[in-house]
């Protein structure tokens, strides 16, 4: 599976765990990879890393987080 891939897969596995559909929280992301790609913290933050360069999610406050849809309109 290539990177992009485990990326799509992460945020297809937030979209369908969070409660707010906008504004998930950072937990609601760690459980989504800790799902798709594994559970060590190093793994989460590279993937939240990724996922921010790539301007699929923005940070809003310290617990949450704004999913952009760039990873929708790009499919």
């Amino acid at each position: 599976m290539g990177g992009t891939e485990k990326l799509e897969r992460v945020m297809w596995r937030l979209r369908k765990i969070t409660r707010k559909p906008n504004m998930p929280y950072y937990n609601e992301l760690q459980q989504a990879v800790i799902y798709e790609c594994g559970h060590t913290p190093q793994t989460y933050y590279n993937i939240k890393r990724a996922l921010v360069k790539l301007g699929w999610i923005k940070s809003h406050s310290s617990k949450r987080f704004i999913l952009t849809n760039k990873d929708l309109e790009q499919a």
